[in-house]
């Protein structure tokens, strides 16, 4: 196959249509730079469907279009045709001649065409598939590509690699069936989440049909058992009523002979108490006289203390006055220095805080915004969370009414057959029914109580939840904010050792002797040894630019030692301050300047060095302000804190500067620094974790310390009550009713009857409106609720951009306050230091003056003490016999009273046994009620008419005791219970989700086979692939060794490695190549011509594998000598039988041993034209 022909029109500098023929053998083409040479070869690229404009020397595809000159015109259109001889059937098509075209408009519209039928890329990629011939392969090699190639940049030395071995094909087949596996992966997933919803579905459907039989076979036996237990239990019950209220009869009488007793010993406790009375009286006289003679006493004593003490504290103030004087004086000089240097800092601060300050109110308005959409939204949800509450409470009250209104209604009922009852029985059992009521009505508020405090109980844990988050997003909100801050540092720190470490910004000299292990290993440059302020560090590093890279050693030995080590190695130069020779140097005395500092006052650095810092920063002052605020002195260096000026005696340099990245001034200091800042938020990150987790355990926990469901047991326990209490007061009015007129209660009972139909039947209706209404507004909460959320989300978003930007914003203002607070101070310190001189020495003469006054007066007569002591022990021997009768009378009071808490202890005691027996014949009564209802409701049963039916016991329980028989009833009614609601209809539903199941079963088996068929492709694939490259790579390896000694010398060595043998399909290869008995480390050693030379090697052993019809080079040639070029021509000579070649060259050599050349030249400036010379006819 023969590239026999290409077209140009209208790319880059070809604005004419070009033709350009080539033949068998070796096309040159030449020309002056810049005429158009390599537009060729990129013409060549770009119709065989290269993508990146990158590869064609331009910044997007639409330069490739001429783009016109001062006297034409730009065209539109891009188009390039290349024709090839299909002479050996190597492309897969039956022409014989086959022409690709690429169109490309301005308007970004491209076309492709093979033989003028428009096609696709992908069908030209086909076409040219394992044939050698793409737009990134090997025919086509430019003299950047000898570099990549060598250094394997982007992969493209296994590109060329795998294109010579032809495992393309199997790489785009593995692709699309690794595409085809991820699909096949998706389906069955899909498939598999419909089984596990299907079999979800299924499990529960036969599970629910066989409850449904089940619970109606269990249903049927709990009934027989249910009715069973009522008979037997009522008889036992009727008997042990009749036992009970004789036992009340004999407690009463009892009782009784107490109570007399008791009303005896009161009396002799009233006539002990009146006795006692008196005798207090005396005790609290003589306690009253004793407690003024201790006063007394008290009272004299302390006025010696006194004195004494006055005395004391006179001397110690005397002293201190004396003291605070010559402190005062002392700190009027400090003040006067300390008020002009925080004005200046004033200043500085207030610049900044005026930019803080715009750009914390932008940031406020936003959350201002954000929050005002939170608080809307947050009053919704409160609107409608209040509405949801009352909803719900109006629902419990009219289902609480529609609960008592059924009660009265079944109690009426049951009266009303009960009306036949005799008179007596009657009244015994209202009063039964009075005790009852009154005994309910204490326990309904006794459940009401505690229903209360559970209520307020959940409202205050509530609350300790919702402030627990709150607390825990503060917690996480600082940890982020330190987190954050923790990079930055931690980042500042990395990027600053890297710097130290190595020496970025010096010269290779300084960079030689810092790694050098005999000399510069702890020898410090100038630039390690000071450091300063962020705000001058600019300022300072301009003005020592040329300072920074000296070394500083002790003697001048070290110098001379280093200065040979860079000559003997050629390194470049060093500078040195040596620090011997400043022993003897002594800095000019500093100017006091209003608005300038002395450099060397804002310099950090060891007194080690000081002689040397006052050196270079000798009469250098930093001067705050611009140009016009620099001191009119002549001697002296003035530099403003921006940097901007340095104005010298004779001169004034000047002009912009930066912030120097590196920051060479302090860089080892600035890291000691950073290393013990990010140590501190290292402690405070591990802090805030430790509270964030403390304070999500206590959040665990209070979520889990619920009182919701003691709530709601509560609740049902509290309506229970009260329909019980309901239902008896019920049936004492209706049992009071009754017992007034039998007659008259009949017609009454059947009246309110009606009256609660009625009621029933308006309330019904409206609770249920009320329950639709109530899940309405639910619903509505919930989506009002995730809105609330994401508003909260974006407030905590501007909340945190705010305080971020507002701390700085504070900081700043403190800054400024803090300056004017200790100006403020200062001043005022210095203004009142005066008075208090002044003042100070006007107390301290008084002070001696009362101290002589208090030495003379200060006699204490001892006998009046003495005489008070001996009066108070009189009145204490009073005291003490007053206090024994008192006490004696109490003692007799308390006997008679213990024995009267005895007695009526007693008496409570028969009273709780009377009141226990009336509990129990209640009890025994309502267990009797309770029992009837019970069946009425769970079985719709009358047990009166079925005692009067058949009073006895089945056959089947005869032999059942009571306890065993209740045992049965509640394990048959758990039974049901566990059971819960049943399906009827589960089987039929059953069946159908089965057939489904059964269906995408099968779907799945075929889609697992599918996936099991598209892995063995794949492996077959790779074992393809892999045994095809290792035959290739093998054959490759060898020429390779025999071109590179043809190019070099027969003793010259050159090897190609995998770098991971073991994955041959993915591994890099390694190129070794040691010409001319060199031994580089890296290929990157050797010199451009032998890289060329080894590049060429590596390409023409490629083709040797897998010849392609053409090859390109492009000035590949220009690094190689004479000798060498013709050892290139000779190679090219040699495979030139075999493949076409077409160089673009400069070399007239190269020029030489070419068959033909095309002379690509700019007759028309930006124009390029073709002239063709045919060496062969000139032989």
């Amino acid at each position: 196959m023969l590239l026999s022909k290409l077209e140009i029109k209208g790319f880059k500098s070809f604005g004419d249509k070009m033709v350009i023929h080539f033949d068998k053998g070796i096309t040159g083409v030449v020309g002056p730079n810049g005429c158009g040479k390599s537009n060729v070869v990129d013409a060549i690229r770009w119709v065989l469907g290269e993508q990146k404009s990158r590869m064609l020397r331009s910044d997007k595809m639409e330069n490739v279009i001429f783009n016109g000159t001062k006297n034409r015109k730009p065209t539109n259109l891009a188009e390039v045709s290349l024709t090839f001889e299909n002479t050996k059937n190597l492309l897969p098509t039956e022409y014989t001649h086959v022409t690709i075209t690429r169109r490309y408009y301005r308007s970004g519209e491209s076309e492709y065409q093979i033989n003028g039928v428009t096609c696709r890329l992908k069908d030209i990629t086909n076409l040219f598939l394992d044939t050698g011939i793409n737009s990134n392969s090997y025919a086509i090699i430019e003299l950047k590509m000898i570099d990549e190639l060598l250094n394997d940049k982007n992969n493209s030395r296994r590109e060329l690699f795998e294109e010579a071995a032809g495992i393309s094909k199997f790489k785009n087949r593995k692709r699309e069936t690794l595409r085809k596996l991820e699909d096949t992966d998706a389906d069955l997933a899909r498939v598999e989440d419909l089984l596990f919803e299907i079999d979800k579905n299924l499990k529960s459907l036969e599970k629910q049909a066989k409850q449904a039989a089940k619970y109606f076979e269990i249903k049927a036996e709990y009934r027989v058992a249910s009715i069973n237990l009522a008979k037997k239990s009522l008889e036992q019950l009727q008997l042990s009523l009749v036992d009970a209220q004789s036992k009340i009869q004999q407690e009463s009488d009892h009782k009784l002979e107490i109570q007399t007793q008791i009303v005896d010993l009161e009396a002799q406790l009233s006539a002990a108490k009146a006795d006692l009375i008196g005798k207090e009286k005396l005790l609290a006289t003589r306690q009253k006289a004793l407690n003024e003679q201790v006063n007394k006493i008290r009272t004299f004593e302390s006025d010696k203390k006194i004195k004494n003490e006055r005395l004391r504290f006179l001397e110690d103030r005397s002293q201190a006055l004396r003291e605070q004087i010559d402190q005062d004086r002392k700190s009027n000089d400090r003040a006067a220095f300390a008020i002009r240097s925080l004005e200046q800092e004033k200043e500085a601060a207030e610049k900044i805080l005026a930019e803080k300050e715009v750009l914390v109110a932008q940031l406020r308005e936003a959350y201002d915004l954000q929050k005002t959409i939170a608080s809307e939204k947050q009053e919704q949800h409160k609107e409608l969370s209040l509405q949801v509450s009352q909803i719900k409470e109006r629902v419990y009250q009219a289902g609480k009414e529609v609960e008592i209104k059924q009660i009265q209604w079944s109690t009426l009922k049951q009266e009303l057959e009960r009306t036949s009852s005799d008179d007596s029985s009657q009244e015994a059992s209202l009063a039964d029914f009075e005790q009852n009521l009154t005994r309910i009505k204490a326990q309904l508020d006794e459940a009401q109580q505690a229903f209360d405090l559970l209520k307020q109980k959940q409202e205050e844990q509530d609350q300790k939840v919702e402030e627990t988050n709150r607390i825990v997003e503060m917690i996480r909100e600082e940890l982020t904010q330190v987190s954050r801050k923790l990079d930055s540092k931690t980042n500042e720190f990395n990027l600053t050792k890297s710097l130290v470490e190595n020496l970025e910004g010096f010269p290779e000299a300084i960079k030689f002797l810092k790694k050098n292990p005999s000399w510069g290993k702890d020898v410090p440059l100038l630039s390690d040894l000071l450091t300063t302020d962020e705000k001058y560090r600019v300022t300072i590093e301009n003005y020592l630019e040329n300072y920074l890279n000296y070394y500083v050693v002790d003697t001048e030995a070290e110098a001379i030692a280093a200065i040979q080590l860079l000559s003997d190695a050629a390194r470049g130069k060093a500078n040195f301050f040596i620090l011997a020779h400043f022993e003897h140097f002594s800095p000019s005395q500093s100017q006091i300047f209003p608005n300038a500092r002395a450099a060397t006052e804002i310099i950090e650095f060891d007194i080690k060095y000081s002689r040397l810092i006052n050196y270079i920063l000798d009469n250098v002052y930093i001067v705050q302000g611009d140009y016009q605020d620099f001191p009119s002195q002549k001697e002296g260096v003035f530099l403003s804190e921006s940097g901007k000026y340095i104005k010298k005696k004779f001169s004034l340099s000047g002009g912009s500067v930066g912030l120097f990245e590196g920051k060479r001034i302090g860089r080892a200091k600035n890291l000691e620094k950073l290393e013990k800042e990010i140590k501190e938020l290292n402690k405070k990150v591990s802090t805030s974790r430790a509270n964030l987790d403390q304070k999500l355990g206590e959040l665990n926990k209070l979520k889990e310390l619920s009182y919701k469901k003691a709530l709601e047991e509560s609740q049902a326990k509290l309506q229970a009550m009260n329909s019980e209490y309901v239902s008896v007061r019920t049936k004492k009015e209706q049992l009071s009713e009754l017992l007034t007129s039998n007659a008259t209660k009949r017609e009454d009972i059947m009246a309110r009857i009606a009256s609660l139909e009625e009621n029933l039947e308006q309330i019904q209706p409206q609770l249920t409106k009320e329950k639709a209404l109530f899940e309405e507004l639910n619903e509505q909460l919930l989506l009002l609720t995730e809105e609330l959320d994401l508003a909260n989300k974006l407030l905590a978003e501007k909340s945190q951009l705010f305080n971020q930007e507002n701390i700085t914003y504070i900081q700043q203002l403190n800054r400024v306050s803090n300056a004017e607070q200790e100006i403020e101070f200062k001043q005022s310190a210095f203004e009142s230091s005066k008075d208090r001189i002044e003042k100070s020495q006007e107390e301290l003469a008084q002070l001696d003056a009362e101290i002589k006054s208090l030495l003379d007066n200060n006699e204490v007569k001892d006998e009046e003490l003495i005489a008070l002591y001996t009066e108070k022990e009189d009145i204490e021997l009073g005291v003490t016999e007053a206090e024994k009768i008192y006490y004696r009378t109490r003692g007799l009071i308390d006997e008679l009273d213990t024995r009267i808490r005895s007695l009526q202890k007693a008496k409570e005691g028969y009273d709780d046994l009377v009141l226990a027996l009336q509990s129990q014949i209640n009890e025994i009564r309502l267990k009797m009620s309770g029992m009837k209802e019970r069946l009425n409701v769970e079985f719709d049963l009358d047990l009166e008419a079925l005692m009067a039916e058949n009073p006895l016991v089945d056959e089947a329980f005869l032999g059942f005791k009571e306890e065993d028989l209740k045992e049965l009833v509640h394990k048959q009614k758990d039974r049901l219970d566990k059971i819960g609601p049943i399906n009827p209809m589960a089987m039929e539903a059953y069946d159908e989700i089965k057939i489904r199941y059964d269906f995408i079963t099968t779907q799945k088996e075929d889609l697992i086979k599918a996936k099991e068929s598209l892995l063995s492709t794949i492996s077959e694939i790779d074992l393809v692939a892999r045994e095809t490259f290792l035959d290739a790579f093998g054959k490759i390896k060898e020429n390779f060794v025999r071109v590179f000694r043809s190019l070099f010398t027969e003793q010259d060595d050159c090897d190609l490695t995998l770098v991971d043998p073991d994955n041959p399909l993915e591994s890099a290869i390694e190129i070794m190549a040691k010409p001319k008995g060199k031994r580089p480390l890296t290929i990157n050693q050797l010199s451009g011509g032998e890289k060329t030379l080894t590049a060429t090697s590596l390409l023409f052993s490629i083709y040797l594998l897998k010849p392609a019809p053409f090859c390109i080079f492009d000035e590949v040639d220009a690094p190689l000598d004479d000798a060498n070029i013709d050892k290139f021509n000779q190679i090219i000579q040699k495979f030139s039988a075999e493949s076409q070649f077409i160089i673009v060259t400069h070399n007239k050599r190269t020029m030489a041993s070419t068959d033909i050349i095309y002379g690509i030249t700019m007759i028309e400036a930006g124009v390029s034209r073709v002239v063709p010379v045919d060496l062969r006819e000139l032989d």
